[in-house]
């Protein structure tokens, strides 16, 4: 029997550009679907599965929101002055303690599509403002 040792969803940490960034509190979206069509040729009474073009979910991160730390902004800015710049993103995935990478999802030219704050009220809300940034990207691998 396979040794079965499931990772907590808790335990993870994001990197930009080889930056890593351990204040994220969410990831949200890291999947894909793949295009599937039906091939007719030849002598087969059943049609084939072909599998073509990935195309992959776009990717939310979440993190408490530090005004000295301009880094999710300024990348968003990128795209409001018309120049979207591409990083690369690793989700790193981490043991039990918290500690040591087990394994980590990279994705490749990822170029922001949203850039949100929580809301802000004195009135009826108390706790930390969050920042959310979501992206999409053009190729992945897991590692």
């Amino acid at each position: 029997m396979a040794d079965y040792s499931p990772t907590n969803r808790a335990y993870f940490k994001v990197s930009i550009d080889g930056v890593d960034y351990a204040n994220f509190v969410a990831v949200e979206g890291l999947g894909a679907t793949a295009e599937v069509a039906d091939d007719m040729g030849g002598m087969d009474k059943n049609p084939r599965k072909v599998v073509g073009k990935v195309k992959y979910d776009t990717v939310t991160l979440t993190r408490n929101a530090d005004p000295r730390d301009n880094t999710l902004k300024e990348w968003w800015n990128t795209v409001e002055r018309g120049t979207p710049e591409q990083k690369s993103v690793s989700i790193i995935f981490l043991d039990r303690n918290g500690t040591d990478e087990i394994m980590r999802r990279d994705l490749f030219n990822c170029v922001p599509c949203a850039w949100t704050m929580s809301d802000l009220s004195s009135i009826d809300k108390m706790g930390v403002n969050q920042e959310k940034i979501s992206f999409v990207y053009e190729d992945a691998k897991w590692g």
